[in-house]
């Protein structure tokens, strides 16, 4: 993905929604910077030069007049080692670099890399030299946590002979190989909007162990499909959930919070690094990511957390491995897209 950045200014701003004029070039979904603190956006609509942009942050004390830059690239979460035991926001910013950084509060604005491009990984190829690999085929690993090996795949859209593959250690950003022309590393970069490329729907025929006979029993869901548990405030839905990510038969968990109240998102950040993986031993956070947005959050960040969260498990689930996602509350994500 190449970037292709459009200035403009501001031209209205109306509670989370700002218009932008001079935009001309910029395209729908592309994501911006707005106004002096770079307040970050998505463009939902263009008529002729104006943008109208969904301000994932608050906008309280935007001013007409004030720069809007389009990045030229949709809504992308960063791929690759070092997602595991992460707690993120709905847009993929780690909670815990924005505690050190800003304190309590997240400050508006604020830059973080989903992903550490310091940290070094121990790569072992699984391919050889001269090989032909195509898009999504795995060429190596890295081990990411006691429970997980990371499978280090050909990004989407390149296919030819690998040359350069070395067993070495690596930063997320270096390159460990070439594909044809093409420089990879294993860092990939995908739109949360657009889902990850397969070559067949495969039906369902493994059941689920969800670790609750109960729900076995009554309920039983195969490995591949998608149940929900609708019922009124203090039904239970949460408490449910929570236990079926501690206990249900996957690889790796992805759980996201995308309105559920303050306090029972908390719930999770507390037990999840407490919990063991009933398997290893381990602590579950080792297999486990969270992404975490509450109901008094913007209603943007709250549906894309959403798409974060699904990307992020289509990314494990193409390396071969059973992921769970969990997402509470789904009736808030509705309501935020009603509202954007």
């Amino acid at each position: 993905m190449t970037e292709k950045k459009v200035a403009g200014n501001i031209k209205r701003i109306v509670g989370p929604v700002v218009e932008a004029k001079n935009m001309r070039g910029a395209k729908i979904f592309d994501v911006v910077r707005v106004g002096k603190e770079q307040l970050l956006g998505e463009i939902i609509r263009m008529e002729e030069d104006v943008a109208t942009i969904q301000v994932y942050e608050e906008t309280a004390g935007l001013r007409p007049k004030e720069p809007v830059v389009s990045t030229g690239l949709p809504l992308s979460v960063e791929l690759g080692p070092g997602i595991l035991t992460q707690v993120y926001d709905g847009v993929q910013r780690p909670l815990d670099l924005i505690k050190k950084l800003s304190g309590t509060f997240i400050e508006r604005g604020i830059q973080v890399e989903p992903i550490d491009k310091k940290k070094k990984w121990g790569f072992k190829p699984t391919v050889k030299n001269g090989d032909s690999v195509s898009s999504g085929q795995i060429i190596g690993s890295v081990k990411e946590t006691d429970l997980i090996t990371h499978q280090v795949m050909v990004p989407q859209g390149i296919e030819g002979k690998i040359s350069g593959l070395k067993e070495g250690q690596y930063t997320v950003e270096q390159t460990i190989a070439k594909v044809g022309s093409t420089n990879v590393s294993m860092l990939q970069r995908w739109p949360v909007k657009q889902g990850r490329p397969y070559k067949n729907k495969l039906a369902p025929d493994v059941l689920l162990v969800s670790g609750q006979r109960v729900i076995d029993f009554f309920f039983p869901l195969p490995k591949g499909a998608a149940g929900c548990i609708p019922g009124p405030f203090g039904a239970g839905k949460t408490v449910t959930q929570q236990t079926l990510a501690k206990w249900v038969d996957a690889d790796i968990i992805v759980y996201v919070g995308c309105g559920e109240r303050g306090n029972e998102m908390t719930d999770v950040l507390y037990e999840f690094p407490e919990l063991k993986d009933p398997k290893s031993g381990k602590p579950l956070m080792e297999r486990t990511v969270l992404v975490a947005n509450t109901s008094n959050m913007p209603v943007a960040a709250r549906e894309a957390s959403i798409y974060t969260g699904m990307t992020i498990a289509e990314y494990y689930r193409d390396m071969g491995y059973d992921v769970a996602l969990m997402a509470d509350s789904t009736s808030r994500w509705a309501e935020a897209m009603r509202e954007i």
